[in-house]
């Protein structure tokens, strides 16, 4: 049962690619990055740099409540999946934090978030989610 200090996500149809598309394609609204920042703990300023937006567009465009660009949209739901698949195996946001936030070896010593910034990277850290999952990697 889950208490009721339990954190919905954001979007909890994040796996779903058409429905994401569509979201992504009319304009992710920025009010939805900072719930999502809230609940696994990023703040405005490392959601801005996490998305590679500037922080002061970043934080006109929350104080407007306007939507992010498809390129932003895209980048804000990749790390929405990356910290979804990271959760399910790590469990605590605060787990899933520090694991996205420690050097890894097999990233060259970078972080996960780091090492997330482009699509083929994100790929490489989903590869590393699934080898800790089924204990290949530790």
């Amino acid at each position: 049962m889950k208490s009721s200090k339990s954190r919905r996500l954001v979007y909890p149809e994040i796996a779903d690619n058409h429905e994401m598309a569509g979201r992504v394609e009319e304009g992710l609204p920025v009010v939805d990055v900072v719930a999502f920042g809230k609940h696994a703990g990023f703040s405005n300023d490392e959601l801005a740099r996490l998305i590679q937006i500037p922080p002061r567009t970043y934080a006109r465009r929350v104080a407007t409540k306007s939507r992010l660009k498809v390129h932003e949209g895209e980048r804000a739901v990749r790390l929405m999946r990356l910290y979804r698949r990271a959760k399910e195996i790590f469990v605590t946001d605060e787990n899933t934090q520090g694991w996205f936030h420690a050097k890894i070896r097999a990233l060259g010593g970078r972080t996960p978030l780091e090492f997330a910034r482009t699509e083929p990277g994100a790929r490489e850290v989903e590869d590393i989610l699934g080898r800790i999952e089924h204990g290949v990697y530790s």
